[in-house]
């Protein structure tokens, strides 16, 4: 069985996304994302969730990536961020679905627990989406560790074109 690399899975994600769309551009993160051991989470019921993707800010618990997803996501995980704040936005490849704000129950440098919904504000076009996590910039708010996770949509979600 062949493993393909977080990178690899990211350009192969992107160009299924823009679906030949020249005006659509690939983030393509220059690390590998760092997924930390579930042994450094706070223990809960005597074990540690698992930890399904994450980077140096953000650990998501669920829903691992490629997962079947509806017109709600629950997302759960930790985030180490500055205030306990961050941002989401929901992408099919064209159209933001849907973005909004979540906090954790800690700021940094502490992981703080977090659980927030994502509810599409519109139908998708495309059969998958991209979840992307960040926290803004002090000094100008710009993104800031952001955190892409690849979903495809439930059958019947997807608004045709």
């Amino acid at each position: 069985m062949k493993i393909i690399r977080p990178r690899l899975a990211a350009l192969l994600l992107a160009a299924t996304l823009m679906n030949g769309c020249a005006e659509h551009r690939a983030y393509v993160p220059d690390h590998e994302p760092v997924i930390s051991n579930a042994a450094d989470a706070d223990e809960q019921d005597g074990h540690s969730p698992q930890i399904v993707a994450g980077n140096e800010a953000f650990r998501i618990f669920e829903p691992a990536e490629g997962s079947v997803v509806g017109k709600a996501i629950t997302v759960k995980g930790q985030a180490r961020v500055f205030e306990a704040a961050f941002s989401y936005s929901l992408e099919d490849g064209h159209n933001v679905l849907a973005e909004g704000h979540a906090t954790a129950d800690k700021g940094a440098p502490e992981w703080g627990d977090f659980e927030f919904t994502v509810t599409l504000t519109e139908a998708p076009t495309s059969t998958t989406g991209v979840l992307t996590i960040y926290d803004s910039g002090a000094k100008d708010g710009s993104p800031l560790h952001p955190l892409h996770l690849a979903y495809t949509f439930e059958n019947g979600l997807v608004k045709l074109q």
